[in-house]
This record gives structure tokens, sequence and C-alpha cells, in this order.
């Protein structure tokens, strides 16, 4: 199962960096209708995420403090453009963070996988290390995608999918 997951989550970051690559920098904090995550977000979101998989396979956090009240669960939106990183700094620290979770799940022991996760909000749906790791490295990253490729439509931006 994991293998397959490791497999997805390379092919949906090449997927990310097509939606991305025509994007100029300022525009990463457009938001063209309220409420609409825009691409400085999600790409620090889903860096976030990925930094989430690794500590639940026993790496160590590599984001800082900063970084998890801007991108992490119940984080506001800014329009303001200068509120988050370079477009070159999202994308670099997307791509490590996955690169991280990628090897540690890679490396896991099955009995590190079966293992519970002490999450509250996945307990039920997802109870085991493995189940959530697979969700972020795959679901949740599609979910977070598909947003991205909503935004470049309502900029006016083709599908690429």
């Amino acid at each position: 199962m994991i293998e397959s997951s490791l497999k997805i989550n390379r092919f949906l970051l090449g997927y990310c960096q097509m939606l991305v690559g025509d994007i100029a920098d300022e525009r990463l904090a457009e938001q063209p209708l309220a409420g609409v995550n825009h691409p400085a977000w999600i790409l620090g979101h889903l860096a976030y995420s990925a930094d989430g998989a690794a500590t639940l396979l026993g790496g160590q956090k590599s984001l800082s403090r900063e970084w998890l009240v801007k991108f992490g669960r119940g984080s506001k939106l800014s329009s303001v453009r200068s509120d988050y990183p370079s477009k070159a700094e999202l994308v670099a620290t997307l791509e490590r963070t996955f690169e991280h979770a990628r090897q540690l799940a890679a490396a896991a022991t099955p009995e590190q996988l079966a293992a519970p996760h002490r999450n509250a909000f996945f307990a039920d749906a997802l109870p085991h290390v493995a189940d959530l790791c697979s969700f972020l490295l795959t679901g949740h990253l599609s979910l977070h995608l598909g947003q991205l490729s909503s935004w470049r439509r309502m900029i006016g931006l083709p599908a690429l999918f």
C-alpha cells in the first residue's frame, strides 16, 4: 500500500509543478472569490501536511513555528502577497518536505505503519499510521491540487488535466 502511495505522490507533485509553472509569483495570493484558497496558501499548507506525515513516521518537524501558524489547520488566508514566501521557496519547501516523508515511509517497518496515531480528527476513519500517511501523500494532496486547478480557471488560465 505505501509503495502505491509513494508512486501516486510523485505523480501528483509533477502535476503540481504543471499547475504552478505558468503562474507569476505576484499572483499567488490572489483571491478571485472570497474564501477561495489561493496558490500561496495551498503550496504552504501542502508542505505543512507533508511535514506532518514525516512526524507520523518518526521524523522531526522541519518547518518553523511561523510556517505552522501561517499554513496549518485553522490558519487565515491573506490576500497580501508579501505575507507569504516566494514561489521558489514555497515550491522548494513542498518538494523537500514530501521527499522527506516519502523516504521515511519507504523505510518504515510494518509495526510503525500498523501503529495508531494521535490525530483525533482522523482517528475513526484512518486509525493507523499507514492510513493517515497514505491519505496525506495522496488524497489530501489531490484535494488541494483540485482547488489549485479551479483557482487557475477562475483567473482565466487553462485547465491542465
